[in-house]
């Protein structure tokens, strides 16, 4: 595992088109980058995610809906809240101002 003591936030954005601006920093990953351990933060906007590795969260600042776009379950996040996004799974985001989390990316 290898650690940084200060996390960088650089630009981000996942491909797809008209994505919010967002920002990441990477804390913690293990060599092949299987896991991973950061922060993320997003400004206003609406993302559809597919995850391809399971996530945990848990929520800093902002507020945000997610939908999961199989099931049409409906979560509204707020700060304090953690949850886990499976692999496989596909969720649709509203971030109406801003959004700032702590993740785990474990992708085996």
């Amino acid at each position: 595992m290898n650690a940084v003591e200060e996390i960088k936030m650089k630009p981000f954005n996942f491909g797809t088109r008209n994505e919010p601006i967002q920002h990441l920093g990477i804390g913690a990953q293990t060599d092949n980058s299987d896991i991973q351990i950061g922060i993320w933060e997003s400004g206003p906007g609406l993302l559809n995610l597919d995850f391809q590795w399971s996530e945990t969260v848990y929520i800093l600042e902002g507020r945000a809906e997610v939908e999961n776009m199989v099931t049409g379950d409906r979560i509204e996040i707020n700060p304090g809240m953690m949850l886990l996004f499976e692999a496989g799974s596909r969720w649709q985001w509203r971030i109406p101002w801003r959004l700032k989390k702590v993740f785990t990316i474990i992708d085996r």
